[in-house]
């Protein structure tokens, strides 16, 4: 069909289907083709002449989080919708987080525009996807109690994220102020530490505390009974009650200005016990002496005095150093003061271990820390383009959905072993493209160096691609 709109001429494809209701057949558009003009006559969109499009990366992305898929597939059904959120997930995780305005642009030059080919992923369709997503949470609610089902131990940590755009509510003055010199908005995550991945997200105004934010986020966890670790910032009695409330216990560090942590320094008499703690850096442990003294043991509330010495060293050897470079601040008199909190930590906990598995439990902590300098390297959040609060929270599903099936890739390369860093790991698979040849897609560009990487997760390349058969998702 030709349609004549201010003057200018654009073609539009059609189809006839039947109307479920009334049982009568209609001719309905399916999309804009390209336009006619007196200079040129026909011309296609530019997306109608992709014959090359990216599919290694894509293909590995989706097998590899099969069983995210299925946990999706029963949270969020097998719509439309579905389909449109697990294809945005797609994008995210092989690409990095993006602008909405550059998701049509990846999506039609992607495998899944052939294997969804009715999904609309312009920037006005994909900012209503994210607020649908924040403004209607049943099902996103509904897939973190899945992925929550068997969680036992949760880091509990915020991320501050400086922005500049005065648009949405949620932005305000915060606890960062003075380092961001500008407004933020708060990012919460909740991460399995046991199975290394995230399990709940969601964003907080800026000038909301952890401590407020925290006790939100609880309501919206499933798993009772777990173990909470959580830095210093999360201290408060009514998040402490809370938790005992649904008989979770806690680890966490005792701020230096409380009186706890005051006793907990003071040393008694004798001699203070050690354990032998592994410390992973990188590919190799290290061997680290820890001494600790258990400084009060109330109501099944302990408070323990931790000294790991490997530290201790590493921090006078960087104060040292300091000094060298006379940075203000660090000076010789105050190094005997500074000395008595080198590698120092002071815990609280409810849970019932010892000193040493405690001193451990807390250190997988790091796993958060970790993910959120993941999330910092990989967006530029101001860029992205979201603004209100809706779609703000859809957002951080997204960002849930979309690291879940990144850290399923890192998962089946850590199982096979194989020796490559995940970037390049998706180098090699987009590599692998879909190529149209006689109206079919074949797969082509398949080399040794790319079979060996989806033979080594024991996955199987393919030959042609096609549109997805049924409404699942995947």
């Amino acid at each position: 069909m030709v349609k004549k709109i201010n003057g200018h001429f654009y073609v539009y494809g059609m189809k006839n289907t039947k109307d479920p209701t009334t049982g009568k057949w209609k001719t309905v558009t399916t999309g804009i083709l390209g336009k006619i003009t007196l200079e040129d006559g026909y011309v296609p969109n530019e997306d109608a002449r992709y014959t090359v499009l990216e599919y290694g990366a894509y293909h590995l992305a989706e097998e590899c989080a099969a069983g995210i898929r299925s946990q999706f597939s029963q949270a969020f059904g097998k719509g439309e919708t579905a389909r449109k959120i697990w294809a945005l997930a797609l994008i995210y995780a092989v690409n990095g987080f993006r602008a909405i305005s550059s998701i049509s642009t990846l999506y039609r030059k992607s495998a899944l525009a052939v294997v969804f080919p009715d999904l609309k992923m312009g920037e006005t369709a994909v900012a209503n996807l994210l607020d649908f997503l924040g403004r209607r949470d049943t099902e996103s609610l509904e897939f973190q109690r899945l992925l929550q089902a068997e969680t036992t131990q949760i880091a509990l940590d915020g991320h501050a994220i400086p922005r500049y755009s005065m648009l949405d509510g949620m932005t305000e003055f915060g606890y960062k102020y003075r380092k961001f010199e500008s407004m933020q908005v708060n990012l919460l995550t909740a991460y399995d530490v046991a199975r290394n991945r995230p399990v709940s997200m969601k964003m907080f105004d800026g000038s909301k505390n952890d401590r407020s934010a925290a006790k939100e986020m609880i309501r919206d966890i499933s798993s009772e009974g777990c173990l909470f670790l959580m830095d210093r910032g999360f201290h408060s009695p009514e998040l402490k009650e809370a938790l005992a409330a649904r008989n979770d216990t806690y680890i966490m560090p005792v701020s230096s200005n409380m009186n706890k942590y005051r006793e907990a320094m003071n040393r008694g008499r004798g001699r203070l016990k050690s354990f032998v703690y592994l410390r992973r850096e990188e590919i190799r442990s290290v061997r680290c002496a820890v001494e600790y003294r258990v400084s009060s043991d109330e109501d099944g509330t302990r408070v323990i005095y931790f000294h790991n010495l490997q530290e201790a060293a590493d921090e006078q050897a960087n104060y040292l150093a300091c000094i060298e470079k006379q940075i203000p601040g660090y000076t010789a008199e105050n190094l005997p003061e500074a000395e008595k909190s080198f590698g120092v930590v002071v815990m609280e906990t409810t849970f019932n271990a010892t000193p040493e598995e405690i001193y451990s439990l807390y250190k997988k902590r790091w796993g958060v820390e970790t993910y959120f300098d993941y999330l910092k390297h990989q967006m530029d959040f101001n860029a992205l383009g979201v603004q209100d609060w809706a779609k703000l929270q859809g957002l951080a599903f997204m960002m849930l959905l979309a690291t879940l099936i990144r850290g399923s890739i890192q998962e089946k390369l850590k199982q096979a072993s194989f020796p490559t860093s995940m970037p390049e790991v998706l180098l090699i698979a987009s590599s692998i493209k879909a190529i149209k040849r006689n109206l079919t897609w074949a797969v082509e560009n398949c080399s040794k160096r790319e079979r060996e990487l989806f033979g080594a997760i024991g996955i199987s390349v393919g030959n042609e691609l096609a549109p997805a058969l049924s409404k699942d998702p995947t």
